[in-house]
């Protein structure tokens, strides 16, 4: 008999370390941490910052100098900054990062980690979560249970119950309870209905959920360990109509998912990645001025769902509705404007240059014979006044797996989006920390800087 998937992942959680891992996937997991840090700190930019300081005083009971009663809270805090511009790291499906890295990172606070462990977390974090995800099948697009924080409570829960150096049947029953404990995000309201939200798919709570899972797992408290097995699977639970176990099988010459993680260059949902770069090679292209006002029209090829709400909304209300609004990113990429906090900055929403500008912009859905597999390709038709036309495509957008963004673009995004909350030297040692991180045997100096919010270096 098979043993389950839960024991099979976790053999292979308890034998990851650095030393067997190959090099390229040592350095990304460097860049997935560098990426996910930076979108960290730019998050402290954005409107959930407050909310997340009202919460840690109400849960340190009134203080707002304390520090969190327990890691869970505190991934649940650095997992929301990390997705709160929309900018952090993609994969097939979700923001795998949102949860690993925010879990790693709170629970390396009680751990005594190196940064040989932190790395080694990471990878299995993206491992044993994407995997799982992948293996959850869907014969329709859209179901009606949708959302990645339902499977990637299992990438936090992996990252944890490593860097707690949980034995095979802890970690084993960690991604039991994980399963029973996973949220289920109801992004059909939360990001597809009418009003887009900062609860999004919930990756907060599914960071919260895997620590607590491996801290579980580690008193003694188990789960079912054929939780992804048979017709009462996690796939069942998640709303999917079936799952692929085969997915799940994981050793020595396994294919790394990792390798498959992208980042983004624009700070809005990743389908609507390539619409935003396609008009801005064609503005390029043109020599037309950022205004757009000798252009008459902008089509845009893209998705059939581009063409729908949200993501057809030329005027959003606020940065939620925004991070899901193709017209408006296109006009933040057009106009110039660096991803990040700025393209949501209140003014934004009635400025008139952006908003002359999301009023002439079309969207038409891109023939399936047009796009690549599996990626949102798209395409733009620049109308100019004099009648002429420009075009641009992009099959793969930047920063995609297929089409990767060089490591010293991922460098200036986090120098650039820890501006408003580390100083000059802070942030060049951090990023220097970072890129060396598999030779510090003490996380002090980086578990400092992101402990508190609005400390800085």
């Amino acid at each position: 008999m098979n043993a389950p998937a839960t024991l099979t992942l976790a053999d292979y959680l308890v034998n990851t370390t650095l030393e067997n891992l190959p090099s390229d996937v040592v350095e990304k997991a460097k860049l997935c941490l560098i990426d996910s840090l930076g979108c960290f700190f730019g998050g402290h930019q954005t409107p959930v910052t407050s909310g997340l300081e009202r919460l840690l005083a109400d849960i340190a009971g009134g203080s707002t100098s304390a520090p969190f009663p327990d890691p869970a809270w505190r991934a649940f805090h650095y997992a929301t900054l990390a997705n709160a511009l929309d900018l952090d790291d993609i994969y097939w499906k979700g923001h795998p990062g949102a949860t690993v890295i925010a879990a790693a990172l709170a629970v390396a606070n009680r751990s005594d980690s190196t940064g040989r462990d932190l790395i080694a977390a990471i990878v299995a974090g993206y491992e044993v979560g994407c995997r799982i995800g992948m293996s959850i099948v869907n014969d329709t697009p859209r179901k009606t249970v949708h959302g990645h924080g339902t499977w990637q409570i299992f990438g936090a829960a992996a990252a944890s119950a490593k860097l707690l150096k949980l034995d095979r049947r802890q970690a084993a029953h960690a991604f039991a309870i994980a399963a029973v404990n996973a949220p289920v995000a109801s992004v059909m309201k939360t990001v597809y209905g009418t009003t887009p939200t900062m609860a999004k798919n919930n990756f907060a709570t599914a960071a919260m959920g895997g620590v607590n899972a491996a801290f579980l797992a580690r008193a003694g408290f188990e789960g079912p360990l054929d939780v992804f097995e048979g017709d009462t699977g996690f796939w069942r639970m998640a709303g999917a109509d079936g799952a692929d176990l085969s997915r799940l099988k994981i050793g020595p010459d396994m294919r790394y998912e990792i390798r498959d993680i992208g980042f983004k260059a624009f700070s809005c949902c990743r389908i609507i990645q390539s619409s935003v770069e396609a008009a801005v090679e064609a503005f390029a292209l043109g020599a037309i001025e950022e205004t757009g006002d000798d252009v008459r029209g902008v089509e845009v090829f893209a998705s059939e769902i581009v063409c729908r709400p949200p993501f057809n909304d030329p005027e959003p209300r606020d940065i939620w509705a925004a991070q899901f609004s193709a017209p408006f990113a296109i006009a933040m990429g057009v106009l110039r404007h660096a991803a990040g906090p700025g393209w949501f900055a209140p003014s934004r929403f009635a400025e008139q240059t952006v908003r002359e500008l999301t009023a002439k912009i079309r969207l038409f859905p891109l023939r399936s014979a047009d796009r690549a597999h599996h990626h949102h390709a798209a395409r733009v038709c620049l109308h100019l006044l004099g009648g002429r036309v420009v075009e641009t495509a992009v099959e793969v957008a930047k920063g995609d797996a297929a089409n990767p963004l060089a490591p010293s673009f991922l460098e200036e995004k986090f120098l650039r989006l820890s501006a408003g909350h580390l100083t000059e030297n802070g942030r060049l040692e951090m990023l220097q920390f970072l890129k060396q991180l598999q030779l510090k045997d003490d996380l002090r100096f980086l578990l400092e800087t992101i402990r508190v919010p609005g400390s800085s270096h």
